[in-house]
């Protein structure tokens, strides 16, 4: 009987050493692709900071650029620092569910518009859009309604101006500023973020009013005017985001209206597969 017990314990530990030895001799080939798979992300991570002041740099200066400018700026930093690697500004800083949410909202699917996209939402300034077709304004309004419900829009040339703007920075209200031609000088210290503290508030000096200042105000403007001039100590202040369409980025809204019109599924299908890709990438 013991014998018997000891036959049946040893054919299981062979049966599960003969299954062990299988597992390890197929894991063999995964370690050999971890150990490529560690060596790659381990060079991703030390090109990080130089990729962030890349990112930094095309944010602060190449907003109010075309493509062309863009492009042969971005080659001249790359060759600057010797990251001869394949660095791209929209995959870095945003993901492929972000670009097709905001193309769903209405921003064209050109690659100055995704840039631009990008630069309005990681900046740290107040985004100044000049955008004569108006199709950036447009998208701006639906992506900020869909973030707060308390957006207010408001025209430059209203007769209420200075009354909305203290609603706004009092009520932390997101405020968009349409038909800008020019910088208010009231709008300087909202710019410059010159906040005083007065006990548990922080208050900014506009006109002659001090205001209550909620940190969840958020302001941007946009303008049709592509040759809006603004003086320099005032232009550091504020992000200028150019959609000015060019021909390259006329091209490609063109391409995708097309594909869009004469062959819907094959959209639709790329849209599937990225949102599969970015899925599976988490």
């Amino acid at each position: 009987m013991e014998a018997a017990s000891l036959q049946a314990d040893l054919k299981i530990a062979q049966q599960t050493l003969t299954q062990a030895q299988a597992l390890l001799g197929q894991l063999s080939g995964e370690n050999d692709r971890w150990k490529v798979q560690v060596k790659n992300l381990e060079l991703e991570m030390s090109l990080v900071p130089l990729r962030s002041l890349i990112s930094s740099g095309y944010i602060t200066y190449m907003g109010s650029q075309n493509e062309t400018v863009r492009e042969s700026t971005l080659r001249e930093w790359l060759s600057a620092l010797n990251l001869q690697d394949n660095y791209n500004f929209r995959t870095f800083l945003s993901t492929e569910t972000q670009m097709l949410t905001w193309k769903k909202e209405g921003l064209p699917a050109d690659t100055l518009s995704i840039e631009n996209a990008i630069m309005i939402t990681c900046t740290e300034k107040t985004p100044l859009i000049i955008d004569p077709a108006t199709q950036a304004s447009e998208w701006i309004k639906t992506n900020l309604k869909k973030v707060s419900e308390n957006v207010e829009i408001l025209n430059a040339q209203d007769s209420k101006f200075n009354t909305n703007i203290e609603l706004a920075i009092r009520f932390g209200k997101t405020l968009i500023i349409q038909e800008v031609d020019g910088i208010e000088s009231m709008l300087v210290p909202i710019l410059r973020k010159d906040l005083t503290q007065q006990g548990p508030r922080q208050v900014v000096q506009i006109g002659e009013k001090s205001v209550d200042y909620n940190p969840a105000f958020r302001l941007y403007m946009t303008t049709r005017d592509q040759f809006v001039q603004l003086p320099p100590n005032i232009s550091d202040l504020v992000q200028t985001v150019n959609f000015t369409v060019t021909k390259s980025g006329l091209e490609g809204q063109l391409l995708g209206i097309t594909i869009n019109f004469e062959r819907p599924e094959l959209e639709a299908r790329k849209t599937q597969l990225l949102e599969e890709e970015e899925r599976l990438k988490i």
